[in-house]
């Protein structure tokens, strides 16, 4: 019975479901046009099946994955917030589904409801997700495709090898009672809404209002309460804790103290605000004074300095901060306890300093690009952790910075492939263009987009000077044709003739002329042997910057 107040605003309810009931709901689920593409990639996806994983072996009653804002509209429920993890459920159900003919009428309900779709992405993915994920039979063949160039499509594509990969060490029936414990104890909050500016309104107080969520005070509490300080110890530390975090925006500090365990031992923190962990790495590491009075002060200065583009090693500083500003340009950070850890024991050793920092540099990028298998990754970041004042642990035969010879020669082939992939692509243009004479240090934010001289999709006179248009196709995409421009430049430039693209270039009035341009002022015809020849050279620079290669490695440009 409702009380004088009411009780749930109308067009508007929330309940917890397991994945299971949510999937099987009598609306079908839809990806809208005005969402974005799927993003998810390997990390994301190995990370979620990695803790649905350990919630399995541990027994768990449920595991709680967030919330999913839904909104009615003609006949289906659009997913306002929630299809990256949807999405991925769906094909990890699939890639069971295949490898369990005995069980794949049991999931195959779960994803297909009779013909139609349970889960529909937007219009550009849903015929191919159709076919390759939710039509039984062909989820390995996706995670086999060459790359498509479409980035949503790639995406997908890895997020099947990823799948494919984390399970295929579970026998059948083990991996049969994992996904029925997923299908049964995978928990979401699920925000039903009759409109939606109701769904956005919900979506905006979930993810924006308020203060960032952290563990900092509890963590705070438990470490200066309850570890037999005295009164004046106590004050002592609490002030010492409120300096430090005085020094960062909040969530930053949040970030801080997330990596603290991993700082001080080494150990992947399971989750994050794990209070038990934290005081576990504390202890473990000199307990709670040390780790107050000594250890989070040097890190935290350590990690400002990172913030700021203001790290200190004498006369290696240029160069340092120029390898930190690209390496801050990569998605997830997970080189930065390494960076921390090394800083706060060795910032007046200059010469260290740069062939530290060369070497997390080369290793960052070549874990972006998929380089480094994904399963060592984290141990070998931990072995830099904890063995960086260590020069044969991290640079001698299995070092955990040193590349091993299946790993430079992967490294190599992956520079001299075509780029597809948009983001990664200008990730790799603006890592280059740091590594020039004269190179600038951009960001990803900057107003910057790559040009493709020779035109991605041809143009009237480019296909009549390149009429093969396979090969133009793979031509347009090697790093020897591709420069870096403004975004206007960029769509007036379009497929004009080479003279006309040199006049965007160079003779935009305001425009930055920038490093990787100025390197085509000579070449005044574009042809093929010029984009080989240029592309073998911009490559060597990248190599000799990273110390792959003789002929720089100490950084090949004034910083």
């Amino acid at each position: 019975m409702a009380g004088p107040f009411g009780d749930t605003p109308i067009g508007l309810s929330s309940q917890i479901l397991n994945l299971a009931s949510v999937l099987m709901r009598k609306l079908h689920l839809k990806v809208p046009r005005y969402q974005r593409p799927y993003t998810w990639s390997e990390r994301e996806v190995r990370q979620l099946i990695e803790d649905l994983r350990r919630a399995f072996k541990r027994g768990a009653t449920f595991y709680f994955i967030g919330q999913i804002v839904l909104v009615k509209n003609r006949g289906k429920l659009e997913i306002s917030d929630g299809q990256q993890r949807l999405t991925t459920l769906t094909m990890i159900m699939a890639y069971v589904r295949d490898r369990l003919p005995g069980r794949a009428k049991h999931f195959q309900q779960l994803i297909m409801d009779g013909d139609h779709p349970r889960l529909i992405l937007r219009e550009e993915d849903a015929s191919f997700y159709r076919g390759y994920v939710q039509e039984p039979g062909q989820i390995a063949a996706m995670a086999k495709l060459p790359e498509i160039g479409i980035e949503s499509k790639d995406l997908l594509c890895a997020a099947a090898q990823t799948i494919e990969t984390e399970l295929k060490g579970m026998d059948d029936r083990e991996l049969d009672a994992f996904m029925s414990y997923v299908a049964r104890a995978c928990t979401l909050n699920v925000v039903d809404a009759d409109e939606r500016g109701c769904a956005q309104t919900v979506f905006n107080t979930l993810n924006k209002r308020g203060s960032p969520l952290s563990g900092a005070d509890i963590i705070k509490s438990d470490l200066i309460e309850n570890s037999k300080l005295s009164d004046a110890e106590a004050e002592a530390a609490a002030r010492k804790w409120e300096q430090t975090e005085a020094m960062f925006e909040r969530e930053n500090f949040a970030k801080l103290l997330d990596m603290m365990p991993f700082l001080l031992t080494g150990e992947q923190i399971l989750s994050p605000g794990d209070l038990a962990a934290m005081r576990a790495a504390v202890d473990k590491a000199g307990g709670v004074r040390t780790f107050l009075f000594e250890q989070l002060p040097r890190y935290a200065h350590a990690l400002r300095a990172i913030f700021a583009g203001a790290v200190d090693v004498g006369s290696a500083s240029a160069e340092v901060n120029r390898r930190i500003r690209m390496m801050k340009q990569v998605e997830e950070w997970d080189w930065a306890p390494a960076a921390i850890a090394f800083l706060a024991e060795h910032s007046g050793e200059p010469e260290r300093a740069r062939r530290f920092f060369q070497a997390l540099d080369r290793f960052t990028f070549a874990c972006e690009l998929s380089v480094i298998d994904n399963r060592v990754q984290q141990g070998r970041y931990s072995r830099a952790v904890t063995h960086c004042d260590d020069d044969k642990m991290l640079y001698g035969p299995k070092g955990a910075l040193e590349l091993t010879d299946g790993e430079h020669l992967k490294l190599l082939a992956t520079l001299n492939k075509s780029r597809k992939r948009d983001r990664q692509r200008r990730l790799l243009l603006i890592r280059l263009e740091a590594a020039m004479p004269g190179g600038h240090h951009l960001q990803m934010t900057d107003d910057v987009t790559v040009e493709h001289i020779l035109p991605k999709n041809g143009g009237a006179w480019w296909n009549e000077r390149f009429p093969d248009a396979a090969m133009r196709t793979e031509a347009s995409n090697l790093l020897g044709n591709l420069t870096l421009i403004t975004y206007d430049q960029n769509s007036t430039a379009a497929a004009r003739p080479y003279a006309d693209k040199r006049k965007v270039i160079f003779n935009t009035q305001g425009a930055t002329i920038y490093a990787l341009s100025r390197d085509i002022v000579p070449i005044e015809e574009w042809t093929m042997r010029a984009i080989e020849e240029r592309h073998e050279k911009l490559v060597r620079i990248l190599c000799e910057d990273w110390g792959l290669i003789q002929g720089g490695g100490q950084g090949s440009q004034a910083a």
